[in-house]
């Protein structure tokens, strides 16, 4: 198998200028349904080999958490990197689903939906008869070939309650063991999710959502004009205010969480003008920590009512000035390694930074102080590399990590984009 050939082949074709030109619109059309079915033929493969992946525990062995960290290491993103490997290694059991997904019917968001429909019946109904789950797949693979996979999923839920035995000891409605929660940021920078949650939480959820959920006249006396939805999320974001005004709440990365939102003294500064004639706007935007960019309205309400760490930084957008040395990063030393590293500093990873380690570059059993100049960000995979595998970290000149890799001499810059890997999986 030449897999690199074929990208470069591929890759060479993508850039071609002419390629469309002598296409006429039905050619074109054709061409363009053959490369759809090529890409679901492609997301077979890449099932296939991420299922072997996760079997041979290829990611431990390369120093990663999990197989799909070990993707996301070479840019896939978190929501495909989890759908490889859950189908991946579901359809070794369901080969009937396998064999569509090979010849490029399905696509892969159909196939996903499949396992993820066929997850959720097996979870409402483990004692479902082997039979019963095969009719289950071809009724999910005929929904998945004339419809779209939310299609699928919604019919996965019809054929879960079907099937559910109504004399169950615990009724699904009362079991928590079936309790799910996703969300994630989508391609609009808006935060989408779902919830499927029993009797109890859910009662919970609605008294404490209810009270602070009812309509508010207008000044003049007109109704409320917000819906429903709209009141209730409002209502979700008082309760999330409640948490982060809780004194005793978790912590993770050693500090309280809280919303962070970076900003420059230029755009403080810029908020404090706004109104008034000839102010400038910022160039750069203010950014929050899982979100990303934000606009100046959105920004400006942010800083109006929120606890502001000053960061002097240098031109490199260096930190300068810190907290004092103690045997772990301080909060005051963490806010700052953030502010220069923006998450795991680790050519080519993208990890955020709530989820890394402070990294002593050198260790504190060998003198090292505890002190932002010696201090790095790295995930826990890329902090194994450290310790375990030959890397090495340094501040450069320019008051950023730099990384040697083992048996080279050559460093490579932390970089912001996280488009540098030396990976031998990149692509």
């Amino acid at each position: 198998m030449n897999f690199r050939g074929l990208f470069e082949r591929l890759s060479t074709m993508a850039a071609d200028p002419l390629l469309l030109a002598p296409l006429d619109d039905v050619a074109l059309s054709e061409e363009t349904v053959f490369a759809l079915r090529a890409k679901n033929v492609l997301d077979a493969l890449l099932f296939r080999f991420t299922a072997d992946l996760d079997k041979r525990g290829v990611a431990k062995t390369l120093g990663a958490d999990s197989t799909a960290a070990l993707l996301q290491s070479v840019q896939v993103s978190p929501a495909a990197a989890h759908r490889y490997v859950r189908v991946g290694r579901a359809l070794g059991s369901i080969p009937s689903v396998a064999a569509y997904a090979v010849d490029g019917t399905l696509s892969g968001e159909h196939v996903d939906a499949i396992v993820k429909g066929l997850h959720h019946i097996d979870r409402r109904d483990p004692d479902l008869s082997e039979s019963d789950r095969d009719d289950c797949v071809r009724g999910l693979l005929t929904e998945a070939r004339i419809s779209t996979p939310a299609a699928v999923i919604e019919r996965a839920h019809e054929m879960a309650i079907a099937f559910s035995p109504p004399d169950k000891e615990t009724p699904d409605a009362e079991n928590d063991e079936l309790n799910e929660v996703s969300f994630g940021t989508g391609d609009d920078g808006r935060t989408h999710g779902t919830l499927d949650l029993d009797k109890t939480l859910g009662e919970k959820l609605a008294t404490a959502l209810r009270p602070l959920a009812k309509p508010v006249p207008e000044p003049d006396g007109s109704p409320d004009p917000r819906s429903t939805p709209q009141r209730l999320a409002e209502a979700l974001g008082k309760i999330l205010d409640v948490f982060f005004a809780h004194h005793d709440r978790p912590v993770e990365g050693g500090v309280k969480p809280r919303v962070t939102m970076t900003v420059s003294a230029e755009q403080l500064l810029a908020f404090q003008m706004n109104g008034i004639a000839g102010a400038k706007v910022p160039t750069a935007p203010a950014t929050f920590e899982w979100t990303g960019p934000v606009s100046v309205p959105t920004a400006q309400m942010t800083a109006c009512d929120s606890v502001i760490t000053k960061i002097l930084l240098d031109n490199h957008a260096v930190p300068l000035q810190v907290g004092r040395e103690f045997r772990t990063v301080t909060p005051a030393i963490r806010k700052a390694l953030i502010a220069r590293d923006k998450g795991c500093a680790f050519p080519g990873c993208g990890c955020p930074a709530g989820w890394t380690d402070a990294h002593h570059i050198t260790f504190w059993s060998h003198g090292g102080e505890t002190s932002l100049a010696n201090t790095v960000l790295l995930c826990r995979r890329h902090h194994n590399y450290i310790h375990h595998k030959g890397w090495t970290v340094f501040l450069g000149h320019d008051g950023h990590p730099w990384f040697i890799a083992p048996g080279k001499t050559e460093p490579m810059r932390s970089h912001a984009r996280r488009t540098l890997t030396n990976e031998p999986l990149a692509a």
